[in-house]
């Protein structure tokens, strides 16, 4: 469930079949971004007779109105009431351990998470702590916020994690905000748990896979977020939240892994390549990959895509014998 669905159903339960509104409404879901507007008390609903348009709900009718009401019928504390949604925190106590350049990436990284939270539910559930960057809640330790809401457990999610993260809920899914890649930095995350950990909280340390490996997997925070977001309230798979949210980019960095595996030797003339075959494209439907992105792989790793073509294998040279107009690229 998301925002957008936990507001409908309030409308329902209030009997409000429609809504009136005298703004333009120029988004694709309008009633989404009304839910968020109300969930961060910019609107509420109230009884109203002047509208100049409406949103249906079940029937287009207009029961209540979008707009600021002293007595609203629905207001920001029902969406709180009937809240069943995480808490998402990006604990960024090591901040300065980051460059400039690292700094300005964790910067954007924290505002496209927002803007991801918004999707799902809303500004107030997103959580910074360390480091204020003016998005979200800000507390100055982790460990403050998770005593202010009376928070035992939480999932830590961590690239070098105990177990793998597959569908666990928590009220509270925390993400380092630090790059763990490069020597001086592994582990950074883990350290995050452990502080946690020793303040008295109960600490499940979970690491995103795909198929049983880390590559391929998006590290961008906001692309973590999205990834648990979309299973533990969109109800999705790992692997389908993964490839909906993974770059194409990161998605080559796995195919070139696959690839590897994949790759025989063959000759042309009288010199030995390696190759795959066209075919190969179609094991990789759990990537977010076009057909272009297999010839590009292909041809930095240096193979020759072959098409489907009976080969002859040479023993004098443990290989396949084609020719170039097997060759596909």
């Amino acid at each position: 469930m998301r925002l957008r669905e936990l507001f409908i159903e309030i409308l329902r339960e209030k009997g409000i079949k429609g809504l009136g509104v005298n703004f333009k409404v120029s988004s694709s879901d309008p009633i989404g971004d009304i839910a968020l507007l109300v969930a961060r008390g910019a609107l509420n609903i109230g009884k109203c007779s002047n509208f100049k348009d409406i949103i249906p709900i079940t029937e287009k009718t207009a029961d209540a109105c979008v707009g600021r009401f002293e007595d609203p019928i629905i207001s920001k504390r029902d969406i709180e009431e009937k809240d069943p949604f995480p808490f998402v925190a990006i604990d960024c106590r090591n901040y300065d351990f980051h460059r400039e350049k690292e700094k300005k990436s964790l910067r954007l990284q924290i505002e496209q998470t927002l803007g991801v939270v918004r999707k799902y539910m809303w500004d107030e559930k997103l959580i910074i702590t360390g480091q204020n960057f003016g998005v979200g809640r800000f507390y100055e330790r982790l460990e403050d916020f998770l005593n202010e809401k009376n928070i035992k457990k939480v999932i830590l999610l961590d690239p070098y994690g105990e177990e793998e993260f597959r569908k666990e809920k928590a009220n509270c899914y925390v993400f380092g905000g630090i790059v763990d890649r490069g020597q001086e930095r592994a582990g950074a995350t883990s350290e995050i748990g452990k502080e946690i950990e020793k303040a008295g909280f109960d600490v499940e340390s979970r690491r995103i896979l795909l198929r049983g490996d880390t590559v391929g997997v998006p590290d961008r925070i906001n692309h973590i977020v999205e990834i648990v977001l979309k299973v533990v309230l969109d109800g999705k798979e790992i692997e389908e939240a993964i490839r909906e949210v993974q770059p194409p980019v990161v998605a080559r960095w796995r195919l070139r892994k696959e690839l590897s595996k994949l790759s025989f030797r063959v000759m042309v003339g009288d010199k030995v390549y390696r190759a795959v075959k066209k075919s190969d494209f179609n094991n990789f439907s759990w990537l977010n990959l076009k057909e272009a992105d297999f010839y590009k792989v292909a041809s930095e790793m240096k193979f020759f895509v072959l098409d489907e073509i009976p080969m002859k294998w040479t023993e004098e040279r443990r290989c396949y014998q084609v020719s170039l107009n097997q060759v596909l690229f």
